[in-house]
């Protein structure tokens, strides 16, 4: 499912901004409010859900 997609950051509280995902995206990838994301910076930024634990789901990410 590689697609590109602009977003905006939301300010969020006093120094903290928040970037949405797609509903469409949160379903197909099977994420939920609360679930973990990893977040890698290495010259480029990779934002990936990490496994969730006893739920049986083959999940993306390390």
């Amino acid at each position: 499912m590689p697609t590109l997609l602009r977003r905006s950051l939301i300010r969020m509280g006093k120094g903290g901004l928040v970037v949405t995902v797609p509903k469409g995206w949160a379903e197909y990838y099977g994420l939920r409010a609360g679930d973990r994301l990893e977040m890698i910076a290495d010259g480029e930024l990779t934002i990936r859900p990490l496994k969730r634990q006893g739920d049986g789901k083959a999940e993306i990410g390390k």
